[in-house]
């Protein structure tokens, strides 16, 4: 048992420069998780790559908007957002199946293994697989994933495949800053950045995937996290962050 408390984050202005790869798992999680990341990053004039995992097709339980092209909607959104606020047009759509249950896995995926925790394993690596070749293909400097404690399973998996990468292919990720980002659960970070020059300017991205906000008001939701977050950075002034598993190579902390 340890009489030490945990140590504080490490408290950081501005990323670091270079090729910036941030896999989401679905359309909005780029903006929701390390937006404010992402928007210092285009400031600096950092090209931005995105990988959209799932297809977000079960973001509308309610039937508001025509299920025909709603996942097509949804990938536009992340365009949209993409080349206003990142200013780039490097957006992939994995097209994985959105939400997949337990039950429903073995009518998506024929052929896996009865195991279910080897079933999740075969997935992890499927998408391994796709991850790895994106990665050679920019390779990042930075690169912005769900941590592996997030609830949702989408989430989950999207972060145990980095994770599963940097175990088994270590090479991939020499002099590369792994920063994993929270969304539906909170880590103890190791990193907290200030985001609060590009905090008004992310709720404004936020607010632009209608197909979401139309259920939940989620630059209250995110605005709110990351003022929490920002209660950690020294000073007197209201300070927004983001915060972050992992740290930043070669930034020393303000």
């Amino acid at each position: 048992m340890s009489f030490r408390p945990p140590a504080l984050p490490t408290f950081v202005s501005r990323p670091p420069s270079g090729r910036v790869l941030v896999v989401a798992p679905h359309p909005d999680d780029e903006m929701m998780g390390p937006g404010g990341a992402l928007l210092l990053h285009r400031a600096a004039g950092d090209p931005i790559s995105i990988v959209v995992v799932c297809d977000g097709s079960l973001g509308d339980p309610d039937g508001y908007f025509e299920k025909d092209g709603y996942a097509a909607r949804r990938a536009q959104e992340t365009r949209d957002v993409a080349k206003e606020f990142l200013g780039t047009e490097d957006v992939h759509f994995f097209g994985f199946v959105d939400g997949i249950t337990e039950q429903d896995v073995d009518k998506v995926y024929p052929n896996l293994p009865p195991e279910p925790d080897e079933k999740r394993r075969v997935l992890v690596n499927g998408l391994s697989t796709h991850l790895r070749g994106h990665i050679q293909r920019v390779r990042p400097q930075v690169i912005y994933f769900p941590w592996v404690g997030e609830f949702h399973a989408d989430h989950w998996g999207t972060g145990q495949a980095i994770e599963n990468l940097v175990k088994n292919e270590p090479e991939l990720f020499q002099d590369v800053s792994l920063m994993g980002y929270e969304v539906w659960a909170t880590v103890r970070p190791d990193t907290l950045l200030d985001i609060t020059s590009v905090f008004e300017t992310k709720l404004k991205a936020i607010r632009c995937y209608e197909t979401q906000t139309r259920y939940v008001d989620y630059s209250r939701v995110v605005g709110g996290l990351n003022r929490y977050r920002g209660m950690l950075i020294p000073g007197t002034e209201t300070r927004y962050a983001e915060a972050f598993m992992g740290r930043y190579r070669g930034v020393d902390g303000t």
